[in-house]
């Protein structure tokens, strides 16, 4: 089942609030799922950040709506109750209720035509994209940024001699936290004759702990099995089992499967969306370009005043 807009919920919410005095959340989320058919996986579906289920996520902005538009009030944190005027609208018997709908309701257009300076407290916005609600259309737009980064990003590294995309790799390595607090925690070993060894971490400053690196800077070839198999036996030769495989490309199921067959292996695969989400997340290779912060009411402050 789909996952109903935050406009689409407005109706059957005010619907459900009309048949008590005033629910919690909590029962507003279960009759509202039930009544659209959700199952346990759409209610696990979260935001694009992550921070909370895309239901939920609807369900709150179709309320702060309605609360703006005069049709619901909070009684107490967390509970909900339909106004007079929400009660006046159910009488009407309406289709549905939307964003649109909401904009030509008489307070409505007082609200948004009310200059900002002179009267703050009444001013509302509505979102310009009226199918998502405000955190899907922030969450949408940053991954899409982070895409494109990542694409970018991407795009340079395939475009780099071999021995700075092994620079690369191992500074990156090196940020996510392999390696030690020494200046020379690693060392790029690629070259002719390496026996499919291009880096080294050194896990501690004796080196007596390695972690050894392949790196396969390639544009559009994928990974085969073979290739992991020539890696461990790279490792087999240096006595060790620990590895770390990585392209700006992609591996295929046989070479996945080959790094999992003997699980004394430990044989970490990371493609290029991977490398790059990495490369992005610990800043290497890319800078802060701008910072927002996104806050909301601090309901305990207010009960503790």
């Amino acid at each position: 089942m789909m996952i109903p807009d935050f406009q689409t919920i407005m109706l059957p919410l005010l619907k459900f609030l009309g048949t008590g005095p005033q629910y919690p959340m909590t029962e507003v989320l279960q009759n509202l799922s039930k009544h659209f058919g959700l199952s346990e996986d759409d209610l696990r579906v979260r935001v694009p950040s992550g921070q909370q289920p895309l239901f939920k996520n609807r369900v709150t902005w179709a309320i702060s709506y309605l609360k703006t538009a005069g049709f619901i009030n909070y009684p107490q944190r967390g509970v909900y109750k339909l106004t007079e005027k929400g009660k006046e609208l159910l009488q009407e018997k309406v289709d549905s209720i939307s964003i649109s709908y909401l904009k030509k309701l008489n307070d409505i257009k007082k609200w948004q035509n009310t200059n900002a300076e002179e009267n703050p407290d009444t001013l509302i916005s509505y979102p310009a994209n009226e199918e998502v609600t405000p955190d899907e259309l922030l969450g949408n737009t940053i991954k899409t940024l982070h895409e494109k980064l990542a694409l970018d990003l991407l795009s340079i590294l395939k475009g780099k001699t071999a021995a700075e995309f092994e620079r690369f790799v191992l500074m990156l390595l090196n940020q996510m936290g392999y390696g030690t607090l020494e200046e020379r925690s690693y060392e790029v070993v690629g070259k002719s004759g390496d026996n499919g060894i291009d880096g080294i971490i050194y896990q501690d400053q004796f080196g007596l702990d390695r972690v050894y690196v392949q790196a396969k800077k390639w544009a559009d070839s994928k990974v085969q099995s073979k290739d992991i198999r020539d890696f461990i036996g790279a490792l087999s030769l240096k006595g060790t089992n620990k590895g770390v495989f990585i392209t700006t490309s992609e591996f295929t199921p046989d070479a996945y499967k080959t790094a999992q067959l003997n699980p004394q292996n430990r044989i970490i695969l990371i493609n290029g969306v991977l490398l790059s989400d990495y490369a992005i997340k610990h800043n290497v290779g890319v800078q802060i370009k701008a910072q927002y912060e996104v806050k909301t009411l601090d309901n305990d402050f207010f009960e503790d005043l």
